[in-house]
């Protein structure tokens, strides 16, 4: 009997580009301040990216624009979920100890607090420009461009 078998590594061939965003700020902040400071208008989905982990459900926040002048899609979305774990504590007590764990979209990446993922098919964008404009932003401690192949996780970035 033939054997069929099915090779997943080159699963994404989705090109963009990342800019991880390290912010002392909420998300919806960085928003506002990325939509004044770009002339864009990003907003946020009505449906979260949502992951299930051992310890619960995360869901990260998802803002989106798309720019027809460039022709491609701006995506914000936040690294950082707060899970609320519930566990009764080792010495015996009788009531449930309520902890909050963080669960990053992407764990290779833990200090991130978001990142803006640019959809360009066009390669209108200049991103060495767009990074210069959001290192202006004063709640923004840092922002650059990530390399592709860093990512082990890149399949969480598929928000279609």
């Amino acid at each position: 009997m033939a054997v069929n078998k099915l090779w997943l590594d080159d699963l994404v061939e989705e090109e963009f580009a990342l800019i991880a965003i390290h912010c002392s700020a909420e998300v919806y902040r960085v928003v506002y301040n990325l939509n004044k400071i770009l002339g864009i208008s990003l907003q946020r989905q009505p449906t979260d990216v949502d992951y299930s982990y051992p310890e619960g459900l995360a869901f990260y926040e998802l803002y989106n624009y798309y720019s027809e002048v460039e022709g491609c899609d701006y995506y914000l979305v936040s690294n950082k979920f707060k899970i609320k774990t519930n566990h009764l504590q080792s010495q015996g007590f009788l009531f449930e100890d309520e902890t909050k764990k963080t669960v990053n979209l992407l764990p290779d990446f833990k200090n991130v607090d978001c990142f803006l993922k640019i959809e360009d098919n066009t390669g209108v964008v200049n991103i060495k420009k767009l990074l210069l404009e959001i290192n202006k932003i004063n709640q923004i401690v840092t922002a650059y461009e990530v390399e592709l192949n860093q990512l082990k996780t890149i399949e969480n970035l598929i928000f279609s």
